[in-house]
């Protein structure tokens, strides 16, 4: 059986933690990439699974770094068939005016440019290949804004009018391009809120729950198979 391989990024986080196991246990070889925090773990998971994984450190300020990522994972596997730009920072809660130049310029930098020069990379293999998938993980503050989260709503929405752009450009070569946008999900990354800030959140969604990972790790699945 010749088997499918993903990458994704930021998958020491949770929600891309989440998206790996489900690919794996679609029977993907995977990709996964990290900056701080240990994989190892995660790795192990998923060669319970049957399925190859190679493990990568990325910094998503490094342009040249990201092309090495690229171009190991392709001598690896031979093919990218989805790509999964899901790693990204948050920010401490400031009004702009407070913000440093650097806070905001990393913020951008990591978000917004580090998944387009992903996107790039991506694109330069499927090319090749006349076909493949990436999903770029954007955020509902993309499309609604926060206040004291400024750059990071318009690093989240720059991801979405990347989307929109780059799904354009590929269509014709047989590659889509697709963004999710989640609301608050619980991982790491939330768990600095109070039990009364996440209550408000609850209350605040549709559902009345907070997210979990699995929500979207479900969605990346089905948007990366053939159907």
């Amino acid at each position: 059986m010749i088997r499918k391989t993903a990458l994704i990024t930021g998958a020491s986080g949770g929600i891309g933690g989440a998206i790996a196991l489900e690919l794996a246990k679609k029977g993907y070889n995977l990709v996964i990439t990290y900056n701080k925090n240990s994989t190892k773990e995660l790795e192990k998971s998923i060669k319970k699974l049957g399925v190859e994984c190679l493990s990568l450190k990325m910094n998503l300020s490094d342009k040249k770094n990201i092309a090495n990522v690229f171009k190991k994972a392709v001598e690896k596997f031979g093919c990218l068939d989805a790509v999964i730009c899901n790693a990204g920072i948050a920010e401490a809660e400031f009004l702009l005016i407070d913000k440093e130049f650097e806070e905001i310029s990393n913020i951008i930098d990591i978000n917004l440019k580090g998944t387009i020069y992903c996107n790039k990379e991506a694109c330069k293999y499927m090319l090749n290949q006349k076909k493949g998938v990436i999903v770029n993980i954007s955020s509902i503050l993309g499309k609604v804004g926060c206040a004291c989260e400024v750059a990071y709503s318009a690093s989240k929405a720059g991801i979405i009018g990347l989307t929109k752009g780059l799904a354009k450009e590929m269509g014709g070569f047989g590659i889509r391009v697709n963004a999710i946008a989640p609301g608050v999900i619980k991982t790491n990354m939330t768990a600095c809120f109070t039990a009364e800030e996440l209550e408000q959140l609850r209350q605040s969604t549709e559902l009345k729950r907070i997210g979990k990972p699995e929500d979207i790790s479900s969605v990346v699945s089905f948007l990366v198979s053939d159907d």
